[in-house]
């Protein structure tokens, strides 16, 4: 019985270097090597956004300003990163269209402009293989120039969109963002504060990548033999 037991302890600490060694060390480093490198993509096209601010009255109804502006994003999304992906987008836009309690009003200035910028975690679904579908959380920052005051929005968002490969290295995506946001900390904190402040964003972009390559997609094309697909979209 006793030599039993000392077989089986033998038996356990030479199996336990095998399973500390599952891992490549880096003699130089001495951290595990990293075999599947992160990488970012960048995807660029057009930007509509609607822009509300609600001043909460009780003698009388709320106001409501509406701003909807058209504009160009820029967005950077990483893979390979564990525990999960990010996204950064930048957004610049130019108001078109502007009322107030649902009246069409004139701005008094030409040159009236926004910057957004959204940062959060990002995840895709992969559907069908010709369909991903793609969610984000995480924080928004707007600035925007009015006829009265320097804007200046912070809060959270939210992200959900279609990933669609068109070509072994082309992509389409649009991608829809709703965010609710704190819109006081401008110039207009002190002269007039609004209650409630949200957006909502419509995005068109289209990508291309070397790195995350199609395995499938709309427009068949032959890989090279030695050239490496990813699954990953």
């Amino acid at each position: 019985m006793k030599n039993f037991f000392l077989i089986l302890i033998l038996t356990l600490i030479s199996i336990i270097p095998v399973f500390a060694q599952t891992e490549k060390i880096d003699p130089k480093t001495g951290f595990p090597v990293i075999e599947v490198k992160p990488f970012e993509v960048f995807t660029e096209g057009v930007s509509f956004a609607q822009v509300n601010r609600v001043e909460i009255l009780e003698d009388r109804s709320n106001f409501v300003r509406e701003n909807y502006m058209i504009g160009a994003s820029c967005s950077m999304i990483s893979h390979n990163m564990k525990p999960t992906n990010h996204i950064i987008r930048i957004s610049a836009y130019y108001p078109f269209y502007n009322t107030f309690n649902g009246m069409k009003q004139y701005p008094k200035q030409t040159l009236l402009y926004a910057a957004d910028l959204f940062a959060g975690l990002y995840t895709t679904i992969d559907m069908w293989k010709y369909v991903n579908i793609n969610f984000a959380g995480g924080l928004h920052y707007m600035y925007q120039l009015t006829d009265e005051y320097h804007m200046h929005y912070f809060g959270g968002a939210i992200m959900s969109g279609l990933d669609l490969p068109i070509a072994k290295r082309w992509n389409i995506a649009l991608d829809g963002t709703v965010t609710l946001d704190y819109p006081n900390f401008g110039t207009n904190r002190r002269v007039q504060p609004f209650d409630m402040s949200w957006q909502y964003h419509l995005d068109f972009g289209v990508r291309y990548s070397r790195k995350n390559l199609n395995k499938y997609s709309y427009i068949n094309s032959k890989p090279k033999a030695k050239q490496k697909l990813s699954t990953e979209q």
